[in-house]
C-alpha cells in the first residue's frame, strides 16, 4: 500500500516508512554530535589558556618522545628562565634539531562537559522528535486522503507498527549491551549502542562510564530510549489522519 502527501511523504510503502524512521533517527544522532562538537569548541575557545608546555624529541619527525614538561605556576617574572629548557635550545633561542615545543592547553572540566552533553541531548531529542513527527504526519494525512477519496481502509496503528520495525536495530543493540554486561562478551556493544543512540548521549554516558562500568539500575532505565520514536510516530500519524496542524492550532489559540 502506498500513500502520498503534500507534506513530502510522497508515495511511501510500509518498508520505506520503516527505513525513513530509522534514517531520520540516525540523522538526528549525527546532528546531535555536530551540536556537541560545536558547543564544545566554542566554549573551549572562550576559556582557552596555556597551562604549560612539553618539549618533544623526534629522530624521524613522526615518532615523538616527551623529554621535558613545564607547568606554569604564575610566579614566572620578566627575567624568568626555565633552566631545563636551555638543554634543548641553541644560543640564538631556536630549538636544536629534532626538538619541538608543544603548548599544553587548558581542558574543559567534567562538569562543563556534562552540561554541554545535556544541552546537546535536549537539542538532539527535539530535532529527532520533529523529524519523526513531520514524516508520520505526512503519511497519516496521505492515508486519510486515500480513505476519503479512494476508499482505502485506514490503519490507525500503521505508524506504531512501522516504528516498532524501525526500532529493531536499537532494540538489538540494547539486548547485546545486556549480554555484554552479564557475560563480559561483545566488547564493541557499548560503542554500538552509543552510536545508534547518540541523540541521548548525556543519558548514555551517565549510565555507561566505560565498557566495564555500566550501572545496572541505569541500564534498566535505558529501555526508555526505545519510547520516543513509536510515541512520536503514532502521535504524528494520528494528527495527520485528523489533518490537525499543531502550528495552526497554536497560532489561532494565541490570537
Amino acid at each position: 500500500m502506498a500513500y502520498s502527501s503534500s507534506f513530502g511523504a510522497g508515495n511511501v510503502s510500509f518498508k520505506s516508512f520503516c527505513f525513513k524512521l530509522f534514517l531520520r533517527t540516525m540523522v538526528a544522532a549525527f546532528l546531535t554530535l555536530i551540536i556537541y562538537l560545536s558547543i564544545t569548541t566554542l566554549v573551549n575557545g572562550f576559556s582557552y589558556k596555556p597551562l604549560g608546555y612539553d618539549v618533544l624529541y623526534s629522530k624521524d619527525g613522526q615518532n615523538f618522545e616527551k623529554v621535558h614538561t613545564y607547568m606554569y605556576t604564575g610566579d614566572e617574572g620578566e627575567n624568568w628562565v626555565d633552566e631545563e629548557l636551555l638543554k634543548y635550545v641553541r644560543e640564538d633561542g631556536t630549538f636544536m634539531e629534532g626538538y619541538y615545543q608543544q603548548t599544553i592547553p587548558s581542558k574543559l572540566s567534567d562538569d562543563t562537559l556534562t552540561v554541554i552533553k545535556w544541552i546537546s541531548q535536549t537539542a538532539g531529542v527535539i530535532i529527532w522528535c520533529g523529524f519523526i513527527y513531520t514524516l508520520s504526519w505526512g503519511i497519516g494525512n496521505a492515508a486519510s486522503d486515500k480513505q476519503q477519496f479512494g476508499g482505502k481502509p485506514l490503519d490507525k496503528l500503521l505508524a506504531l507498527k512501522a516504528s516498532c520495525v524501525a526500532l529493531i536495530p536499537f532494540a538489538l543493540s540494547y539486548i547485546i549491551l545486556w549480554i555484554h554486561k552479564i557475560f563480559g562478551v561483545f566488547s564493541w556493544a557499548v560503542s554500538l549502542f552509543k552510536i545508534l543512540n547518540y541523540n541521548l548521549l548525556a543519558l548514555n554516558d551517565a549510565v555507561i562510564a566505560s565498557a566495564n562500568q555500566i550501572d545496572t539500575v541505569g541500564l534498566i532505565a535505558l529501555i526508555l530510549v526505545l519510547v520516543p520514536m513509536p510515541l512520536m510516530a503514532h502521535f504524528g500519524y494520528r494528527m495527520g489522519n485528523k489533518q490537525i496542524v499543531l502550528k495552526e492550532k497554536i497560532i489561532y489559540k494565541n490570537n
